[in-house]
């Protein structure tokens, strides 16, 4: 590929996606998408078979970049618990540093695309799986008592989604800072574990 076609096909997933987050799905065509990069529809099948197609790899792009952002951030730390605060908090970090490429991953429901090819459903389990094993570990060397970590693992992204979509969305109480309110979140989560890690 060359450097302008790669530079046609970033241009066409950048400007998908801030339509996508933007507008909705339903409101996303490749005819507006060509007409706003200023190429033909024909030349966006080049790259993309068709509008679930540049979607799929819109959200698989995305949950790289967040899986990737996630590892970093582990990667730095060596105990288990430091390594499940950073988790969170490289989740946290790049969600808010890249609203539009972390709403993505969540904005579109499968009833309204054609359905996400299985074998990409390993890499959207990246995040999941790492924070999973750290949990694991931390239940063997006796840290944290949990009996389903998978179940305490999508609770927490659960908890990081919901702090996040508050923020993002500008439905946070006007007289809460932001940056506290993300801050204290955090911690409640790390704190809600740290409480079950001690408590015998």
């Amino acid at each position: 590929m060359s450097e302008e076609e790669k530079s046609l096909r970033e241009k066409i997933l950048d400007t998908s996606r801030h339509f996508l987050f933007t507008e909705g799905y339903s409101s996303l065509s490749m005819r507006k998408i060509a007409k706003e990069v200023g190429a033909s529809a024909t030349s966006i099948y080049l790259y993309f078979e068709n509008k679930d197609h540049l979607i799929h790899t819109l959200i698989e792009e995305s949950v790289e970049e967040l899986s990737v952002a996630i590892e970093e951030s582990a990667s730095q730390k060596l105990s288990t618990i430091d390594k499940f605060e950073a988790i969170i908090r490289g989740y946290v970090s790049f969600a808010m540093a890249n609203p539009e490429k972390y709403q993505v991953i969540y904005m579109v429901l499968s009833s309204e695309m054609g359905r996400y090819p299985k074998e990409k459903f390993r890499k959207v389990r990246r995040g999941y799986a790492l924070l999973e094993s750290v949990i694991k570990q931390g239940i063997s060397e006796g840290l944290m008592e949990l009996e389903e970590p998978k179940i305490a693992t999508y609770s927490i992204w659960a908890q990081l989604h919901g702090v996040i979509s508050v923020v993002q969305s500008q439905r946070l109480d006007s007289r809460i800072d932001k940056n506290k309110f993300i801050e204290e979140s955090i911690e409640h989560i790390v704190q809600g574990f740290l409480v079950r890690i001690t408590t015998s």
